[in-house]
């Protein structure tokens, strides 16, 4: 049987997963996102840090996990030249402020779900 939390834990994986094809696609075949590219690494990062709260995981663990999930990625676009993508650490930064707003926003929707 699916329960709530194994859908939670479900979704969390396959969002993480999603995000690291996404941030692993080669760069010359995307579409320009200058003026959105922080927007973006912000949102997806706060959903990451939202889903993986709610699957009952700690907040701290969701935070460093966050953090490091996203550095790394930034680490590998730097280091895998062949991908056309670059090292930027402002956008390990959004990827930071996302994780930290997503886990946020769970703790209130965790703090809700209780009181009902």
């Amino acid at each position: 049987m699916l329960t709530r939390s194994r859908l939670l834990l479900y979704a969390a994986i396959g969002w993480t997963i999603a995000i690291l094809i996404g941030c692993l696609l080669p760069g010359n075949g995307l579409p320009d996102l200058t003026n959105k590219d922080k927007d973006l690494h912000f949102a997806i990062f706060a959903l990451f840090g939202f889903l993986w709260r709610l699957t009952g995981r700690s907040t701290w663990w969701v935070i460093g996990v966050g953090i490091a999930y996203g550095y790394g990625i930034e680490v590998i676009q730097g280091l895998a030249t062949f991908l056309h993508r670059s090292y930027d650490l402002y956008d390990a930064l959004a990827d930071a402020v996302g994780t930290l707003l997503g886990v946020g926003l769970a703790l209130i929707a965790l703090k809700v779900m209780k009181e009902k």
